[in-house]
């Protein structure tokens, strides 16, 4: 018989959901500056990564520290328990009762069953009808099958692991949607998909710790008790030497072959770091003709992983040969002392036949505890990435006593305002403007001036660090975070779309919105008309990022986003800058439709689109170097017509500057 032990590795494959299918849905966050995730990493065969395995680690290290052992550690893992104990699913709750009673009753048939064939030897040796006997085994064999008890199980940890996977998997997902933005700019997204992903990693956590190693260590004290009534304290001597014996061996091999292990991996994501970027970059690899260069990276790529692979599975098989070499031996042992204990007269030969069928329950959980601790320990590696991201914390939230905005008419006011991303360097420095309710404002100034960070802080993806932003006399940070981004509405440069149909990139602005609504908003943004060639209109889909449409045809479908979500306060950042001349005078006509009586933010890099705005507020090294309209400016002589002579006369940066 093979006793190997195989691990199944747990997942889930949801159906297929359409993008918008629930209405119900928390805090938005608008993705303003931000670019799509990319996902370069494949998962380590202990949960870890070679990019951020140094980071696990010295967590792992500072909470060990912390703690002060082991025990503190595991117990830091009880602020996920409110995900995992159904405390008000009675259906969940009845389950897991089952499941305990099974393994229960599963412990009790390991030793019922091989001394029911016992009985049955020795009554056939005695020369008498055994029938009765056979019958009992069956009963008990079938009871303790597939068929029976474990049927049972396997049915009632269905709802289980779902309930497990749910909870943990919605809680993981709406605890990162709700960090702030500095979590996510400082984070791998690939980094943050692995942590959300470790719902299940954790899930098996508990799984393999309740049904599995919990069984398998009782188990193991009952086989010695076991041998210790049946046989003698030899036996049970024998058996425990054997299993310190198989757990030396399987640390020391599993050491052993670490670093050959974590290198083949490694070589595993090298490999796939080479497709994937050879794939996502297939336009570039075309443009330069450089296919045999990404044919011969990649066998490169491949060759090292198998040359990592076989240098892993030479010492792997090494390890196994040497723990399967103790199977038979530990056998060996233990049949000698039964035989003596035969011919002495102290045990009888059904005696024998109980050691044959119970020694799969023997050797069973110390086969089990010894060669797949690895696998929990890397399950339970996966789930900090987990523990560690619900440990973190946003650092924008809703103050305690923080009100609904509601209804506003749209003054902005910027007091004094001081922020830096690193306290090293003030990004903005003395911030000081007001836009009056329908007042258009433009914000111009060469790359990290601070236009973009003075939108960031007003839709508070960050706060700031000195004065305050109000509007319409309140302080944003005493209004709550999803009333306050509700009456903004953002049309960024490089527009993010959803791989799914523009009908449903579009409702996303607003999920209850009707067809004729967002035919009504397109028509203003002058893309209703493009939409309607498309072979499939409305349920076109956009492929990834927008890739299967123009530049131009994007930007009008976000700008038809905002038509439909109708805010109060628009932020506009160069939102006809992929647009060709016609196109763009037509938006232009559509957007002084919608800025009437509602303040608007232009971030502008071509200032022929602020000719025609209210103010214009120059920026420079974070602060506030002119204000004022076009035509004031242009008389100031100064930085604002510097840019505007280089931009439209080609006039150099140093001409007609004011010292």
């Amino acid at each position: 018989m093979d006793f190997r032990i195989l691990r199944v590795t747990r997942s889930t494959s949801p159906d297929a959901q359409p993008f918008l299918a629930d209405e119900e849905h928390g805090r938005g966050q608008t993705l303003y500056g931000t670019e799509p995730p990319t996902d370069d990493s494949i998962n380590d065969d202990d949960g870890s990564d070679s990019d951020d395995d140094g980071h696990m680690k010295e967590f792992r290290a500072k909470k060990l520290q912390k703690a002060g052992g082991w025990r503190r550690y595991l117990q830091d893992f009880s602020i996920l328990r409110p995900y995992l104990v159904p405390r008000h699913d009675r259906k969940v709750q009845f389950c897991i009762s089952v499941n305990i009673l099974c393994i229960a009753a599963d412990r009790a048939l390991n030793v019922l069953v091989p001394r029911q064939l016992g009985l049955v030897a020795d009554r056939v040796l005695d020369k008498q009808s055994p029938y009765r006997e056979l019958t009992i085994w069956l009963l008990l064999r079938i009871m303790h099958s597939d068929s029976g008890t474990g049927l049972v199980r396997e049915l009632v940890k269905i709802p289980i692991q779902q309930f497990s996977y749910r909870q943990v998997t919605n809680a993981a997902f709406g605890h990162v949607m709700d960090l702030s933005m500095d979590f996510h700019s400082e984070r791998d997204s690939a980094e943050v998909l692995k942590a959300v992903e470790q719902g299940e990693a954790l899930t098996n956590v508990m799984e393999t710790a309740i049904s599995d190693v919990a069984p398998a260590i009782v188990d193991l004290f009952i086989s010695f008790w076991i041998l210790y009534w049946k046989f003698s304290v030899y036996a049970t001597l024998a058996m425990i030497v054997a299993a310190i014996t198989f757990g030396l061996v399987q640390v020391i091999t599993a050491n052993w072959n670490t670093t050959n292990k974590r290198q083949s991996k490694k070589a595993e994501r090298e490999e796939a770091r080479a497709m994937h970027r050879a794939i996502q970059g297939w336009q570039t690899v075309s443009y330069f003709n450089m296919f045999f260069f990404e044919r011969r990276r990649f066998g490169e790529a491949v060759d090292k992983r198998l040359e990592k692979n076989r240098d892993w599975g030479v010492r792997d098989a090494y390890s196994q040969a040497m723990l399967e070499l103790l199977v038979p031996a530990t056998f060996f042992v233990l049949s000698c002392l039964v035989t003596y204990d035969i011919t002495q007269g102290v045990a009888s030969t059904g005696d024998f036949v109980f050691l044959i069928q119970y020694w799969e329950n023997i050797i069973w959980p110390i086969k089990y505890l010894s060669h797949n601790y690895k696998w929990l320990m890397g399950d339970l590696i996966g789930a900090e990435r987990l523990l560690e991201l619900f440990q973190t914390k946003p650092s924008i939230v809703d103050r305690e006593y923080a009100i609904d905005l509601g209804a506003i008419k749209g003054r902005v006011d910027f007091k004094h305002v001081y922020f830096s991303y690193d306290p090293r360097k003030l990004t903005l420095e003395g911030v000081d403007f007001s836009a009056a309710p329908g007042e258009t404002v433009a914000l111009v100034g060469e790359t990290g001036a601070g236009k973009s960070s003075i939108i960031k802080l007003l839709l508070r993806f960050y706060d700031v660090t000195g004065g305050c932003i109000e509007v319409d006399g309140h302080d944003i940070r005493d209004v709550t975070i999803t009333s306050l981004r509700r009456v903004f509405g953002v049309v960024p440069q490089d527009p993010l779309l959803f791989n799914t149909s523009i009908m449903e990139n579009l409702r996303y602005a607003k999920l209850d919105a009707t067809d004729a609504e967002i035919q009504a908003a397109c028509r203003m943004a002058s893309i209703h008309d493009k939409i309607m060639t498309f072979p499939g209109g409305y349920n076109t889909s956009v492929g990834e990022n927008g890739v299967k449409l123009s530049g131009g045809e994007v930007q009008r479908l976000a700008i038809a986003r905002v038509f439909l979500k109708n805010p109060q306060v628009l932020i506009l950042d160069e939102a006809t800058s992929a647009v060709d001349t016609h196109t763009e005078s037509e938006i232009q006509k559509a957007l002084e439709k919608l800025k009437s009586g509602r303040t608007t933010f232009v971030i502008a890099h071509r200032l022929s689109t602020v000719v025609g705005v209210d103010r214009v507020i120059v920026l420079h090294e974070g602060k506030i170097v002119e204000s004022g309209s076009h035509e004031e400016l242009l008389k100031q002589n100064g930085r604002y017509k510097s840019l505007w002579l280089k931009q439209i006369a080609g006039v150099g940066v140093n001409d007609h500057v004011r010292p």
